[in-house]
């Protein structure tokens, strides 16, 4: 029997189901991602209202071990918009019934249509469909809350929806990062603990499947050292910001939470390489040059401490923090101070 498509659709063969499933195409029902999963005797198919949710279904079907590719095929997906299949096979037949788009499988010979219930989610008269260069041109995103994308249709105002559960990468970075900027750890300050650090540890978790996925990317790496750094794992923090810095060298932020990192660890030497090849690429930041004064007095280099500070303040003579590094360089300097070993002694108040 035909099944209906709709939206975007993952339509497998039987016979494959057959092979891979413990209880064969009858145990479709035990994976299928929602109620707009049905089959016949010869197909089974899963409708989804977004295509990235199709794709994270059609993934799960080859951890079955089903498979895509090939010039037969176990599954495709069939975009309803424009009666697209992919991959490109010889055994699906789509045709139009009563304004549906059905799909049956070559050489079926039976003419009953499964089909969703009228009152569906996926009615096909409240259902419409867009390619991606339509919602580009016609529409401005709004907001995605609960799983639903919200649309703003330019010409008219009109609202429109899009259910989607699965988050693209950028979305996913982008949650975890605001947990882990929300929560970070600031130099001198202590790590996480409680709730705040289980939802670190959550975030991370996420970070790391990002990072196995885009290896390449300096961002992930940035904000999982950044977490692991919020937790008390400060070595491990490091690592992964020698790598941000290697993947990205012209990124001053990566070389700044290096740095910090660095300090909280008192692995003074690296810091300073971090600090100084911050202020290479921007020379007059006036935040990196104070940063970079901090460490020269931590190394023992007092008068370069002093000149790099002075040079920060003809920036920007307002700027309070440097201001404070200025005075207590200038008291190491005259020997109201003792040299200090770590930051934590900088930052100890002068007796």
């Amino acid at each position: 029997m035909p099944v209906q498509i709709q939206c975007t659709a993952v339509v497998i063969r039987n016979e494959a189901l057959e092979r891979v499933l413990e209880d064969g195409a009858a145990g479709f029902e035990m994976i299928a991602p929602n109620a707009m999963s049905y089959a016949d005797d010869c197909l089974s198919q899963a409708s989804f209202m977004s295509p990235i949710d199709a794709e994270e279904f059609a993934k799960s079907l080859e951890l079955h071990g089903l498979d895509r590719d090939g010039e037969t095929p176990d599954f495709v997906i069939v975009q309803a918009h424009d009666r697209s299949i992919e991959p490109e096979c010889d055994w699906l037949i789509l045709f139009e019934f009563d304004n549906r788009l059905i799909a049956t499988l070559r050489g079926s010979q039976s003419r009953t249509v499964i089909a969703p219930a009228e009152d569906s989610p996926f009615d096909h008269n409240s259902v419409r469909h867009y390619s991606d260069e339509e919602i580009a041109e016609l529409f401005e995103f709004v907001e995605r809350k609960d799983g639903i994308d919200t649309y703003r249709e330019k010409a008219t105002g009109k609202l429109v929806y899009h259910t989607r559960k699965t988050e693209t990468p950028d979305e996913i970075f982008k949650r975890t990062f605001d947990v882990v900027w929300q929560l970070r750890r600031e130099p001198g300050m202590g790590p996480q603990e409680g709730d705040a650090a289980q939802q670190v540890h959550a975030a991370i978790n996420e970070l790391q499947s990002l990072a196995a996925k885009y290896p390449e990317s300096a961002n992930v790496a940035l904000a999982l050292g950044m977490a692991w750094f919020a937790v008390g794992k400060d070595e491990t923090a490091q690592r992964q910001l020698v790598r941000a810095v290697h993947l990205q060298p012209d990124n001053t932020i990566l070389w700044k939470e290096l740095g910090a990192v660095c300090l909280a660890r008192n692995d003074i030497p690296v810091a300073l390489d971090a600090a100084t090849k911050a202020v290479m690429v921007s020379p007059d930041d006036v935040e990196l040059l104070g940063n970079l004064a901090v460490v020269q007095l931590l190394s023992g280099a007092v008068a370069e401490a002093e000149v790099t500070i002075e040079h920060a303040l003809s920036k920007d003579p307002e700027e309070e923090v440097n201001c404070n590094v200025r005075k207590i360089i200038a008291d190491v300097a005259s020997g109201k101070r003792p040299q200090p070993g770590s930051l934590f002694e900088m930052m100890r108040p002068a007796n």
